[in-house]
Order: structure tokens, then C-alpha cells, then sequence
């Protein structure tokens, strides 16, 4: 890939170049696997699908610089972004294991190298995202400046991309696309839980597209209703804490707020979204956004250097949010009302690498990039590229508080380093999933071109 390709953003994140070393198999007692929420890595291939099969993978393709993972909410299909391709993965519902299909029935690819089907405005993707209702899939893509429309079979799981501009927005229309605005190096992208907006980070801010719930066609708002912008440009409307863009987005599941993740402005910024609508504004000032240091200007807030991702726990009550230079993930406390974010005092607030922050100590969270929450809410899973790791907290359900346990119980890495469990197919994971039914979580391994599958206890 390009010098504008994966690795200039993850440059833009001071992401360190990741050497690739040796293979190992995960062994955990049957002990472990009592324990809610444990992890294990099933040995060998049936671990992972592989760029080649190395690994030692199942033998996969267009998998080259895998960094997204999204499973569908029926759980039959794992989705995967890599550099230029969107992967189908088949997922057994009983077991988690993955199997992939040969030729253009398992994923789509710009140009239609891979060999996929030929799709477009697929250059350097890096976001995912399916459907509450499992009709569509989105994914973005850094190099196009687009975001991307797929159709998606809810009984096989093929997708399709529609011609033309159906098929994408992008920055001038370029693609071919629908033309969009504030839409350059494209991010992330999340659809609200009632199916009706899209949203997705930037380096111009946070864009607002509407989805038809029937079709799954994606339109956005002309001018400043379509996006949100440090200064306005874009043009979009007037917010703060955003400054050279934004990298992650996700919304509450009630509807009523937008939380996104800034890794230049070292905050989390929040959104009032509007239920009906999807339309989003900013609070103004310290109550739209927590900042390492309060820049922003901003509440004051810790171990956010570097935010990159951002998850709400399913109760409402909670947000959490992965530093990346920080090597920490950051906990506030949100009110269901308003929305409004606040972080505990101390070591409650944070769990980082060392304990600095100050927060509690951890370990196997150096480079935490993307963040993703257990169904039951017991558990979050970090992917930990700088670690090489899949990285276990325990969450408190009532309090939201976050605990990691000692030792291999806490993390699975490549070569067990951390320490962790000895995992294979992890090195620089980017991306973590985990299934609707709690028993699977899936990791996208940029350094494995990989996708590696993980059990769960649920």
C-alpha cells in the first residue's frame, strides 16, 4: 500500500512499524473456560484465516492488511476490512468457528483484484459497520474519501455493491459517487441503533448521512446539516475538540447521543443527536467534550492521549474510550437524560499500562485502537496493536468500573508476551468484535492479514 495508505494513518496515530516473529498455539485449562467472559484460541487453523494461510491460518484471500471486523447481528456472517477489500466470512452460530468461500462470493474489491468481485471507491478502507437490521453493510475508505453502500443477503450473507453512484458518497463526487462534503480520509462509521443515520468520522469532523431502512440507500444533508467541523469549514456546523478530524463514532442505544473519539485533540467529544431526525449538535464548550488537559476548550479529563475509539455500554449508563498513546482505556459515567459525560476520580476513571494516568494498573494495553463491549456488558475487549494482544477487562454491570485479571487470565498475545496467553495470528490486531450471542470475539490482525477467531465464555 501507498504512502496515503493504512500505514500514513496509522503514522498519523504514531503507530511504530510492527516486526512479524515466530507462532505459537494458545493452551488454557478447562478451568478458564468456566470463567465468564475467559477467552481461548482454538489451536492451529481453526484460529484464523489467513492472507496465504500463514499463521498457521486456514487459507484465506483478500485479506492483505486486515484492520475492521463486524459480525452481523444474526451472527452467521463475520464482514472484514482490508486495505482494498471487504471480506465475507461464514460463521457457524454453535460453534464461532469461520470458513471463508473461495473466489468473488467471499469479498469485493476495488478494481476486483483479490480475486473478489469488482467494486469501487474501496481504496484504503478502515471502518465497518452492519445494520441493526442486517441488510446493509458500510464500510469507508481513507483514499477515496467515501463512505461505501453494500446490500446484504440476511439469509446468505453475500454482499453486493450497487453501480454508480448508489454505491458510495464521497469528497467531489469522485468514485464514481454521490457527491458528499467533509467526507476527506474517512474513518469510522456506525449506524444508529433505529437504522435511520449513518454517521462517520473525518479529517474535516463528523458527517450525517440518511438511510432509507428499506432499500439501505445512504443520502447526506446539504451544507452545515450534514457534518460538524472545528471552525465550521467543510461546510459544516461550528464545533470544538475537532481539529484535524475525528476517528470513531458510536450512538447510545437509546437514540439520543453521538459520542466520537479524537486522537489529534486527545478528547471525547459528545453530540446531541435527535431521535427522529438523526440531526446532531454540539453542546457548547466544557459540555461537549472531555480532554487530556482540557483543551479543547474542554473538561478537564485523563488518559485520553491519543482517543481513537469510543463504546457505550448497553444499559446507557457508561462510555468508554481507548488512548492509544495513552495505553489506556479511559471510563466516564453518563447521564440517560442528557447524555452528559462525567470521569471518576483516581484509578476508578482509567485502567492504563504501568497504572499511569494516574489509573490502575494493567497490562497487555500498549497501543489499545479499538474497543468493543460483551452483550451481557461484563466484559470489554481491547485490540491492543503495540501489545499484539486481544486484551480482557471485567466490567462491574451495576458500576461500570473495569478490572483486569493478573497474568494470562487478562490478555491472549502472539508468542504469549504481555504477559498473556500464547495466541497465533495477532500480530498488530486493529480491530476486535465480538458476536451478538457473546460466545465468539474476531480479530482483524494488520500484521497477520488475518482475522483470528477467539471463544468466549459467556
Amino acid at each position: 500500500m501507498g504512502e496515503h495508505g493504512l500505514y500514513g494513518r496509522l503514522a498519523r496515530k504514531q503507530a511504530t512499524a510492527l516486526s512479524i516473529t515466530g507462532l505459537a498455539l494458545l493452551l488454557l485449562t478447562a478451568a478458564a473456560l468456566a470463567v465468564a467472559g475467559a477467552l481461548t484460541q482454538p489451536a492451529g487453523n481453526a484460529g484464523c484465516i489467513s492472507e496465504t494461510g500463514a499463521g498457521p491460518c486456514a487459507d484465506g484471500h483478500g485479506l492483505s492488511g486486515a484492520n475492521t471486523a463486524a459480525v452481523s447481528p444474526n451472527g452467521k456472517n463475520v464482514y472484514v476490512a482490508s486495505d482494498r477489500t471487504v471480506v465475507r466470512l461464514d460463521r457457524n452460530t454453535g460453534t464461532g468457528a469461520i470458513t471463508e468461500q473461495g473466489g468473488a462470493a467471499a469479498c469485493t474489491s476495488e478494481t476486483g483484484a483479490g480475486p473478489c468481485a469488482d467494486g469501487h471507491a474501496l481504496s484504503v478502507l478502515f471502518g465497518l459497520s452492519v445494520s441493526p437490521d442486517g441488510k446493509s453493510v458500510y464500510a469507508v475508505a481513507q483514499k477515496s474519501n467515501a463512505v461505501v453502500r453494500f446490500n446484504r443477503d440476511t439469509t446468505t450473507g453475500a454482499i453486493t455493491q450497487p453501480a454508480g453512484a448508489a454505491g458510495c458518497i464521497s469528497e467531489t463526487g469522485a468514485g464514481p459517487c454521490a457527491d458528499g462534503h467533509a467526507l476527506s480520509g474517512a474513518d469510522a462509521v456506525t449506524v444508529s441503533p433505529n437504522g435511520k443515520s449513518v454517521y462517520v468520522t473525518s479529517l474535516g469532523g463528523v458527517v450525517r448521512l440518511k438511510r432509507n431502512t428499506n432499500t439501505g440507500a445512504i443520502t447526506q444533508p446539504a451544507g452545515a446539516a450534514g457534518c460538524i467541523s472545528e471552525t465550521g469549514a467543510g461546510p459544516c456546523a461550528d464545533g470544538h475538540g475537532l481539529k484535524d478530524g475525528a476517528d470513531s463514532v458510536t450512538v447510545s442505544r437509546d437514540g439520543k447521543s453521538v459520542y466520537v473519539a479524537s486522537f489529534v485533540n486527545n478528547a471525547v467529544l459528545r453530540l446531541k443527536r435527535n431521535t427522529t431526525t438523526g440531526a446532531i449538535t454540539q453542546p457548547a464548550g466544557a459540555a461537549g467534550c472531555i480532554s487530556e488537559t482540557g483543551a479543547g476548550p474542554c473538561v478537564n479529563g485523563r488518559a485520553l492521549t491519543g482517543a481513537v475509539s469510543v463504546v457505550v455500554s448497553r444499559d446507557g449508563n457508561h462510555v468508554y474510550v481507548a488512548a492509544n498513546t495513552g495505553d489506556a482505556v479511559a471510563r466516564f459515567n453518563r447521564n440517560r437524560t442528557t447524555g452528559a459525560i462525567a470521569q471518576p476520580a483516581g484509578a476508578a476513571g482509567c485502567i492504563s499500562e504501568t497504572g499511569a494516568g494516574p489509573c490502575a494498573d494493567g497490562h497487555a494495553l500498549v497501543g489499545p485502537l479499538w474497543l468493543s463491549l460483551s452483550p451481557d456488558g461484563r466484559n470489554i475487549y481491547a485490540a491492543s496493536h503495540k501489545s499484539d494482544a486481544v486484551t480482557r477487562l471485567n466490567r462491574n454491570p451495576s458500576s461500570g468500573g473495569l478490572t483486569q485479571a493478573t497474568g494470562a487470565a487478562g490478555c491472549i498475545s502472539e508468542t504469549g508476551s504481555g504477559p498473556c496467553a500464547d495466541g497465533h495470528a495477532l500480530f498488530s490486531p486493529l480491530a476486535v468484535a465480538v458476536s451478538a450471542d457473546g460466545k465468539s470475539v474476531y480479530a482483524a490482525s494488520l500484521g497477520s492479514n488475518a482475522v483470528a477467531r477467539i471463544n468466549r465464555a459467556p
